[in-house]
């Protein structure tokens, strides 16, 4: 038996500001939701998805944090950081 869990995506309206304010990809953030190298939790219903990545030959973390709650994620905010170390 398939079962299929389909887990919606919404943005808090700071997490919107906070991605166009750093530049950042809503697409890139949805994909670290969905498929982070790292997931940390917070809180009961607090998360934080975590994807190392590399750009111009030097590794940063975007973190994105998010609120789950029956099958929606809701964002609520996302950042690069070079600070591998305190946060993996």
């Amino acid at each position: 038996k398939n079962t299929i869990n389909i887990m919606r995506l919404i943005f808090s309206n700071h997490a919107l500001e906070q991605i166009k304010e750093r530049n950042l990809s809503r697409d890139k953030v949805k994909e670290i939701v969905r498929k982070p190298d790292k997931i940390i939790q917070q809180s009961y219903v607090r998360f934080r998805a975590i994807r190392l990545l590399r750009r111009r030959k030097k590794s940063y973390l975007m973190i994105v944090v998010y609120d789950e709650k029956n099958s929606t994620k809701e964002i609520i905010t996302a950042f690069i950081t070079s600070k591998i170390r305190k946060y993996l």
